[in-house]
């Protein structure tokens, strides 16, 4: 019994290992559902993306700004997603494109943040879904201490008709369910070898 249960703690922790890296040069699609590599959620109300409408013009571009309301010198990094309309990163901005989004190029001021620009759809009916995920870190290298939370935005063309679905209905996404089995996984394994009986192999 102890060897199975030594087995399933050391399987427990090789699957862990890469929810534990932080992604300090930007996060590509395995963060398109939030962040994996830090905290819970938190800094709720704190995040802003500045400059997108709720009713956009067709091919018109929107400069975008994408900070967060906190005290000066914390430093984080953020994955930003539409779902229609071209988003670039700004020249001047430490951000870049990477896997269908935009994110960090390394962890910046998050108080001063970072600037986009989104060109609208020629479409004049749509609901265009933005998601910005954003952390921050405190700099050690793994993730406790660092703080991430969310934010879903809507813009809709000029002609859109009928009911707008909900951005999220809730925060159980299949990224947080599989973290959570895994630690569930890990925390039986360590149950199991701490109440097995004395002299029990």
């Amino acid at each position: 019994m102890r060897h199975v249960a030594l087995v399933i703690v050391l399987m427990s922790a090789l699957m862990l290992g890469p929810v534990g890296v932080a992604f300090p040069n930007g996060i590509g699609e395995q963060g398109d559902d939030g962040c994996l590599c830090h905290g819970g959620p938190s800094l709720e109300d704190t995040i802003h993306v500045h400059g997108w409408p709720e009713t956009y013009t067709p091919g018109q571009a929107y400069p975008l700004h994408v900070n967060a309301s906190v005290p000066d010198g914390l430093n984080g990094g953020f994955r930003l997603l539409v779902n229609a309309g071209n988003l670039t990163a700004n020249a001047t901005s430490t951000a870049q494109a990477m896997e269908g989004g935009l994110t960090h190029t390394t962890p910046s001021s998050i108080r001063e943040g970072w600037t986009a620009l989104w060109v609208a759809p020629n479409a004049t009916d749509l609901a265009v879904r933005a998601v910005l995920h954003l952390n921050v870190v405190n700099g050690n290298g793994a993730q406790d201490g660092d703080q991430w939370t969310s934010l879903d935005l809507l813009a809709v063309g000029p002609d859109h008709e009928g009911p707008i679905d909900p951005l999220r209905e809730d925060s159980l996404t299949p990224a947080v369910l599989g973290i959570a089995a895994l630690g569930l996984l890990a925390a039986f394994g360590l149950l199991s070898v701490g109440l097995r009986e004395p002299g029990e192999e």
